[in-house]
Formats: structure tokens, C-alpha cells, sequence
């Protein structure tokens, strides 16, 4: 791991002894976000900080088994004395509206996506991470801290989650050497498999079934696009939380180059998800198009005021360019 990065992270505990802490996530929060959250809670706290999560979602379904505890509601958060540590995203933006008008300040930022600067005034960011929890992994490891087999379970799955199985573009060996590390700390690979992969509600295979029906292929079949309309959710019995992963399914048709799911909002929005064969193709500045951003292959954004039929035509078009 680079020795600035360690440097901070000692940096961050020693700064956060005595102090009144919220980590904060983004919306919507993955397996990544869920561990990144309550792995730093505990590490916080055993530097000497008074520490909540705090996130506009509660953890998901596929997650609970993980944790202790539930995360506390943004919209009902309301001590802002303590100060904000935000983990997998750049900045408040993308946790919460609420908590983006309520901080000036970001105490810290525990991030590994291309997009945004995070105005964090100490910052443990390293881009070419696979994972945020593969960051707070490596400097468990590098700093020789203590940690309990829960958290280790947390971090090897937020690792798992985030690079799919070890199968993305941005899986390295310092990601296995972390994965390796959780596990020598107590991480139960099986049991983190088990809860990941041997779970699904009936409800999200039927999700499932309606987004593959959805698919539509573009540029001679190498951009593939699938869809969740509204209503979908209450016609499968599904939730918001149930899309994690769908887009994967585009991607891993044979020729597509880049996937895209597309979910119509009730507020008039459409939310995209991206994914890339290939880092090349920045996926992550076709999103900062719509308001978005995240990794060169793997990305996402809410586009205001727009539906299916308007969205398409300019996605299309800067999809077909990142192509060329």
C-alpha cells in the first residue's frame, strides 16, 4: 500500500481520539458502503471517538447478517456535533441533500472512485483500489490494527461485492492480499458466501426475469441496454435494493462492451447504472454527463427531468463515442 496512504489513515485515529464522529455513506448503499461504514465505526471507536453511521437507507437485505446494528436515518439525524467522516463517495452529494446543506465542513473521506474531489481535509483515496473496504483492509493490515471477527467479515465481503468476485478490471494483488489479510483476522469465506450468494428472494428473481426481458442491444451488439420501468417493483414484489448487480447480467453478454440499466423514477428522473468490459472507455465521464460519476468502468448517475425515450438518443450517442 503507498506510505502517504497509511500516513493519513494513522493521521485520521490519531485526530479522531476524543472526537464525536458520524460515518456516512452513500444512498442506496452496496455491500462496500455497508462495510466501509460500520468497519470504520469500529476502528474509530477503538481509537478513542464516539462514532454513529448514518445513511438515507437502511441496510440492505442481502447485508444484515453482517452487523449489529442498523444505520441511522439521514433524514432524522439531527446532532450535527459530530463532525462528518463520509466513505464511499467523494462528497455529501451523494449520501444525502440533507446532510450536504447541514456540514460545511467534511473531517474526513474514505473513498477509491475516479469522479469527484473530495473536499475532505484528510483524505485516504486511492483510485486504483478495487474496493473502499480493500483501503481500510490494507491499512488494518499496515498499521497492525485490532480488529473483531465481524469487522473482518465486513471488509473481506465489501472487497467480494465490489469487485465481483475478484473479477473486475480493478482487482490487483494488494485486493487479494487484503482479502487474505480479513481472513487471517477471522473472515469466514464460506459464510460470506453463503449470505451473498444463497439468499435471493423470490422477489428479485422475478426482478430478475422482467430486466432480462428488457434487454435491447445497440452498434452491432456491443452496447446493451436494460430497463425497470415504474411499477416494476410492485408488480415483481421487489425493492430498490434488489437492482444491485442487474447491469452485470448486460455486461456478461458475449460482444457488449458497455451495459446500461436505466430504472424510471417517480420524480420524474431516470437513475443509470454503467458498466465497461474495459477501463478505457470511461463510463464514469459518460455519468458526470448526467451528474453522475464513479470508477472508469463502473459508474452511475440520476438524470433530472428525463425519461426512457429522451435519454436513450444521448446516451447512445456518447457510449457509441467512448467506443471509438
Amino acid at each position: 500500500m503507498k506510505p502517504e496512504l497509511l500516513r493519513e489513515f494513522a493521521k485520521l485515529l490519531q485526530v479522531a481520539n476524543g472526537k464525536k464522529i458520524a460515518v456516512i455513506g452513500h444512498m442506496r448503499p452496496d455491500g462496500d458502503c455497508v462495510a466501509s461504514q460500520f468497519a470504520m465505526a469500529e476502528i474509530l471507536r477503538n481509537a478513542g471517538a464516539e462514532v454513529v453511521c448514518v445513511n438515507q437507507n437502511k441496510v440492505p437485505y442481502l447485508y444484515k447478517n453482517f452487523v449489529e446494528e442498523e444505520l441511522i436515518d439521514s433524514d432524522s439525524f439531527a446532532d450535527f456535533s459530530y463532525e462528518a467522516l463520509i466513505v464511499d463517495c467523494a462528497d455529501l452529494s451523494r449520501a444525502s441533500a440533507r446532510l450536504k446543506n447541514s456540514y460545511e465542513n467534511v473531517f474526513a473521506c474514505v473513498d477509491h472512485h475516479a469522479s469527484g474531489n473530495s473536499q475532505a481535509q484528510i483524505k485516504v483515496i486511492d483510485i486504483e483500489a478495487g474496493a473502499t473496504a480493500e483501503i481500510i483492509a490494507l491499512c488494518v493490515i499496515g498499521l497492525d490494527l485490532k480488529i473483531s471477527p465481524m469487522v473482518a467479515n465486513l471488509l473481506f465481503m465489501g472487497i467480494a461485492t465490489d469487485t465481483r468476485q475478484f473479477t473486475t478490471t480493478s482487482t490487483r494483488a494488494e485486493t487479494l492480499d487484503a482479502a487474505k489479510g480479513m481472513m487471517l483476522r477471522g473472515a469466514d469465506a464460506n459464510f460470506v458466501a453463503q449470505q451473498l450468494y444463497q439468499r435471493e428472494r423470490i422477489a428479485k428473481m422475478r426482478l430478475l426475469s422482467v430486466y432480462l426481458d428488457s434487454l435491447k442491444m445497440y452498434s452491432n451488439n456491443r452496447i446493451c441496454f436494460g430497463f425497470i420501468p415504474l411499477g416494476t417493483f410492485e408488480k415483481t414484489g421487489s425493492c430498490k435494493e434488489d437492482t444491485d448487480g442487474l447491469v452485470d447480467y448486460a455486461r456478461s453478454i458475449e460482444g457488449v462492451e458497455i451495459a446500461v440499466t436505466l430504472e424510471e423514477l417517480a420524480d420524474g428522473s431516470v437513475k443509470g447504472s454503467m458498466r465497461g468490459k474495459k477501463p478505457e472507455y470511461r463510463v464514469n465521464e459518460i455519468a458526470e454527463t448526467f451528474g453522475g460519476g464513479g470508477h472508469f468502468a463502473a459508474a452511475g448517475f440520476t438524470a433530472k427531468n428525463k425519461t426512457f425515450e429522451t435519454i436513450i438518443p444521448e446516451l447512445l450517442e456518447l457510449c457509441e463515442k467512448s467506443l471509438k
